[in-house]
């Protein structure tokens, strides 16, 4: 199986330019430098979105490697800035040859082909950079190089870069459990809409609600939630009892919140409520009086059927219970048994719900 595809959309142009960005923290070698050169030559939006990705990582290495590739205003001591100019000139060099604008970057755009099973398959090691993706009823539970674990719920997408000095993901879509491996050295840090969230040694749930905000679990330890796009890049609170000021928010376990940009007003969980929230690692979704749009909407992420609401009042209907993810004959005999909804299935995708007329 041929595992190099193109990167072509919007989304994957970004995606691609965060794993970059990543690289040149780490400095290139001498590959990943004809692999960028090749890269930035297939396209304009490719410079763009490297340069907006820049700003991921807060560090100013990082812009000193891309005023190599493009112009850009540097402060630095002679010492850092002659061994900077060094590397900057092998990339320009390389980067005036013609290269040709269909050569694919490798090792990079490494799909994971999951079987649709729940938390059955025995754990795989996610290699030191590649892409992760889950389809709809699937779910995935990795181990990574550093011995964190990643546990990857329906229909998410992640992308993954370690190196020596960095441990850093990206989390596209969906919902993911992280467990990190304690390392002081390199803290861990996952990148959702316009936030990161950073830890050492601890576990944290994340799952998007829209398009730049992301839900927060802090399950185990602490962790730091910072605007991704700051100039401050130090990670002093994780080390220390109290929050270093415009640093970030620290959140310790037991604590939920919704983040985009800024973090809402953070809620305190019991057990109980936090077993709730992660039922879905058991193959459950558990609701608590939630409006039935609201619970068709989360059931939608786990299955292809697709529900319509005849009636425009039950979509305020007040639903409660323990379903069983991909269960839906279960969750129909339980709306029309305990909710008075009646169904119909339209097709073998499709079902109308209505009030019950008995």
């Amino acid at each position: 199986m041929n595992n190099i595809r193109q990167f072509s959309s919007k989304e994957d142009i970004q995606e691609q330019a965060c794993l970059w960005i990543s690289r040149l923290d780490r400095e290139l070698s001498e590959d990943e430098k004809t692999q960028l050169d090749a890269w930035l030559a297939e396209s304009p939006n490719h410079r763009k979105a490297l340069m907006e990705a820049a700003s991921l990582w807060d560090d100013m290495s990082v812009l000193n490697e891309l005023s190599g590739l493009f112009p850009r205003h540097q402060n630095k001591t002679e010492t850092r800035a002659h061994n900077r100019n060094k590397r900057r000139e092998g990339i320009v060099t390389q980067a005036r040859m013609s290269v040709a604008a269909a050569f694919l970057v490798m090792a990079i755009a490494v799909g994971v082909v999951v079987d649709r099973v729940w938390l059955e398959e025995p754990n795989v090691v996610a290699h030191m950079s590649e892409k992760i993706e889950t389809g709809i009823g699937e779910q995935r539970n990795l181990v990574l190089s550093d011995g964190s674990t990643l546990l990857l719920n329906t229909n998410s997408r992640v992308t993954v870069d370690f190196s020596n000095d960095v441990r850093n993901i990206v989390l596209l879509k969906g919902e993911a459990h992280f467990e990190v491996a304690h390392d002081t050295t390199r803290p861990f840090t996952v990148t959702a809409g316009n936030n990161t969230v950073t830890a050492v040694g601890t576990a944290f749930n994340m799952q998007y609600v829209d398009d730049n905000a992301f839900e927060l679990v802090v399950t185990d330890g602490k962790v730091l939630v910072k605007d991704r796009f700051s100039a401050f890049s130090s990670n002093q609170s994780l080390f220390s009892k109290a929050p270093v000021e415009g640093e970030g928010l620290l959140m310790f376990a037991g604590e939920k919140a919704t983040v985009k940009g800024d973090v809402d007003a953070r809620e305190s969980l019991s057990q109980n409520d936090i077993d709730d929230d992660l039922a879905w690692q058991q193959g459950m979704i558990v609701f608590k009086g939630e409006r039935l749009e609201a619970v068709l909407a989360e059931i939608g992420r786990y299955t292809q059927v697709h529900f319509q609401i005849s009636d425009e009042s039950l979509k305020s209907r007040r639903v409660a219970g323990y379903f069983k993810v991909g269960d839906i004959d279960g969750l129909l005999a339980a709306l029309k048994n305990s909710f008075n909804i009646e169904y119909e299935k339209v097709s073998d995708t499709s079902i109308q719900l209505s009030v019950s007329r008995g």
